[in-house]
């Protein structure tokens, strides 16, 4: 075994660290070595550790003989600060003595001075409360007198203050007086609700003001007012569920009840003294209870608000929501409760709404809170819904009826939907809300009624024929025509006649409604017939090209001339048709607005066809003259509003300017036409045309140039309005007939020409 020779061996020495560390968890080496060796080894260690602790002695023994004096030092002065320290402890101790006695002794003092103070104030209270309940008590023995109800209560408050600041119980001195401040508390109470009640129901602003009075000073206003809202509101269902109870209107209609476990069935006859009765009851209940008890909730609240209460500036408009609520609910339940009750309620729902309405309109003069009180029509909702689809019903169902397979209605059917309308618009009157709905309802009805008559009209060429006698499909169109009309004025009469009550709104729309059906009088039955004799007048007019009297060249120009046979045709034509199928159309208005525009067709062809008369001598030219004249003649029939009625047309301006210009020479009509040119009725296309007439056959009119047929012109003509466009038509021919002058190198144009070429070169100032 190895010898130790230095203390880093003892320390890396794998023997002693075992010793040396307790917390190692290295391998045991003990069992290695016997209990010699062990011996040994810290024998070894001993002498090293040994000689090491003399040599670091000897090293450092100055400094160790430096420590050891001063720890002699200090040893020294540790023991004069304990002397110190014992005799600061002392003079505390001293001092403790001549603080701590005097501090409990006025502890102790400040202690029972305090308790003699609330012993004192406790007395004070107490004598104040002795006070104050003498007073009470003599207060409530003349309470009858009625002010003394508010000291009552101001002492009450003052009272139960005092009591409240300071807990007395348990004090015999006063037990008995707070058992009396409970007791006359109660009282004061009890009498101020029925001062109150007495108050409002005699609407005595005196004793309710009393009342509000004492009880801010009892401190149970809001309490109070709800108590009151609360009752009232109570009261208000309890009576109106009593008048919607059918047992009990029968019973005191009657005088008795049934026996035992029997229904109430009205007997015959007595349905409509119940109706009566359930009506009175509600006009009792809206006009007199609703309207009371609305008024004193609205005096309750402006003498809340004469004390300056707090939070009730919206009292009468929270109770009249509560009271709409409660109807609502009421009526509801009512309704399902009784099938009687229900059809009471939605078939004479404007009654209901009249009386909500009256209701609500006499609050509103009454009351200085006129925006509150307005109608919640919510509450009727259910009963107007039932009301309007009933009502639909009424208005449509007749004219469903009226049109039995090919049957047309007759003036009876149509006099009873009238009195139907009239009477749906006459008792909605109550509310404009409600007559506007109903309006809508009665255009549904005239509409369907069009709808009606649309479905069984006449389509097609026997509606249109105008050539023999009226056939039945014209016949059952005029009867329909005439229907829409008595059904229209009469629908009219009804709306004159409730002006004054009919809103606008309601009214404009049925009025725009009636307009429809003569809309459709005229696009779909008068539309068709006129074309026809737009199409008949037509073929009539253009007949007068074969006439040969206007190319005759043997007649002087002495002799008589009568009218053309084509304007006999024509006007024998349009007297016929205006007598024969439309004059049995009643509504003569629209037949007169719609035969203006055949007039006007009527003049327009005439004058255009006369201009394209080829050749026209003077005799033709004079016989032409006479067929102008005869032509206002025939248009006549067409113009129920008389001659002045023509003047307003510009294709009569047009004929009776026209009709001046055929006498002139061709040189005076062209210096006319651009003298007044933007001022002339007379369009210059037209006088262009006339001269053609007169032209060499070279000079081809413009049909004759482009190969058309006199009609085939017409028609281009129809589509073709702009001045500008029938000038340059009509300007080809003459510059085919220019080219062709000049391609024969002949040396003069026909006189006619210049003339012709100056209303041709108009078209490049017009704009029509």
């Amino acid at each position: 075994m190895d010898e130790i020779s230095s203390w880093e061996e003892i320390e890396n020495d794998q023997f002693f660290k075992q010793l040396l560390d307790v917390d190692s968890k290295k391998t045991d080496v003990n069992s290695l070595l016997s209990v010699a060796q062990q011996l040994n080894k810290l024998g070894q260690a001993i002498t090293v550790l040994n000689t090491e602790l003399q040599r670091q002695v000897l090293a450092n023994h100055e400094d160790l003989l430096s420590q050891a004096t001063w720890v002699e030092k200090l040893e020294g002065v540790l023991f004069v600060m304990q002397s110190h320290i014992q005799s600061l402890l002392s003079a505390v101790e001293r001092l403790r003595g001549k603080i701590v006695d005097p501090f409990n002794r006025i502890e102790m003092q400040t202690i029972v001075l305090a308790r003699l103070h609330e012993t004192s104030d406790l007395l004070r209270r107490v004598a104040r409360m002795q006070h104050l309940s003498k007073r009470l008590n003599s207060q409530m023995n003349s309470i009858n007198q009625g002010p003394d109800i508010v000291k009552a209560a101001n002492s009450l408050h003052e009272l139960e203050q005092l009591m409240a600041d300071t807990d007395l119980n348990g004090l015999d001195v006063i037990a008995d007086d707070q058992q009396a401040v409970k007791a006359q508390r109660a009282t004061v109470q009890r009498i101020a609700t029925h001062t109150l009640t007495q108050g409002l129901q005699a609407m005595d602003r005196t004793k309710v003001s009393t009342a509000v009075q004492v009880f801010q000073n009892l401190g149970i206003i809001k309490e109070a007012v709800d108590t009151t809202i609360e009752s009232t509101l109570a009261e208000i269902e309890k009576i109106s569920r009593e008048s919607l109870d059918v047992s009990l209107a029968m019973n005191q209609d009657f005088g008795k009840r049934g026996a035992p476990g029997r229904a109430a069935i009205p007997s015959p006859g007595s349905s409509g003294n119940l109706r009566v009765r359930i009506w009175e009851n509600l006009e009792r209940l809206f006009q007199d209870t609703l309207y009371t008890q609305c008024l004193q909730i609205e005096l309750l609240q402006r003498i809340l608000l004469e004390h300056h209460t707090k939070g009730f500036q919206d009292l009468s408009e929270k109770f009249w929501d509560k009271v709409n609520v409660l109807l609502a609910k009421v009526l509801i339940e009512r309704a399902q409760g009784s099938s009687f009750v229900k059809q009471a309620l939605e078939g004479e729902y404007p009654k209901v709404l009249r009386i909500f309405l009256d209701l609500s309109k006499r609050l509103k003069e009454r009351s200085h809170n006129i925006g509150i009180y307005s109608i919640d029509h919510n509450v009727l909702l259910p009963f107007k819904n039932a009301y309007l689809s009933r009502s639909v019903s009424r208005l449509l169902d007749p004219v469903h009826n009226m049109f039995p397979g090919e049957r047309l209605p007759t003036h009876d059917e149509i006099d009873s939907l009238i009195r139907t309308i009239t009477n749906e618009l006459s008792v909605s009157l109550v509310d404009d809300g409600l007559s506007t709905v109903v309006s809508h309802n009665v255009g549904k009805a005239i509409r369907l009624f069009c709808l009606k008559c649309e479905q069984n009209m006449v389509a097609g060429a026997e509606a249109s024929q105008v050539i023999d006698s009226p056939t039945a499909g014209q016949q059952t169109n005029v009867t329909l025509a005439n229907l829409l009309h008595y059904f229209s004025s009469q629908t009219n009469r009804v709306i004159v006649n409730l002006a004054g009550g009919l809103p606008s709104e309601g009214s404009l729309m049925i009025t725009s409604v009636l307009k429809e059906t003569d809309v459709f009088t005229e696009t779909c039955l008068l539309v068709p017939l006129l074309s026809s004799i737009n199409d008949a007048i037509e073929s009539i007019i253009l007949t007068m090209h074969d006439d040969p009297e206007f190319r005759d060249t043997s007649s002087p120009l002495g002799k008589e001339i009568g009218c053309s046979l084509y304007m006999r045709e024509l006007q024998g034509f349009i007297l016929r048709s205006v007598n024969t199928f439309l004059l049995p159309y009643k509504n003569q208005a629209v037949v007169a607005e719609s035969c203006k525009t055949v007039a006007s067709r009527c003049i327009e062809l005439f004058v255009r066809h006369a201009c394209l008369l080829r050749p026209l001598t003077d005799f033709g030219r004079a016989k032409l003259l006479v067929d102008f004249a005869q032509m206002e003649i025939a248009v006549m029939p067409l113009c129920r509003g008389g001659h002045m009625s023509l003047l307003e047309q510009q294709q009569y301006r047009t004929l009776r300017a026209l009709k001046t210009f055929l006498p002139l020479g061709p040189e005076e009509m062209v210096e006319k036409v651009l003298e007044g040119q933007g001022e002339s009725s007379v369009p210059p296309s037209l006088i262009l045309l006339h001269l053609f007439s007169g032209a060499p056959p070279e000079l081809a009119s413009p049909h004759q140039s482009a190969g058309w047929s006199v009609g085939r012109l017409s028609q281009w003509m129809d589509g073709h309005p702009s001045e500008r466009d029938r000038l340059a038509l009509c300007s080809g021919p003459l510059e085919r007939y220019q080219l062709t002058i000049r391609q024969q190198n002949l040396p003069s144009f026909h006189s006619l020409f210049p003339q012709m070429m100056k209303l041709a070169n108009l078209k490049e100032h017009s704009s029509q």
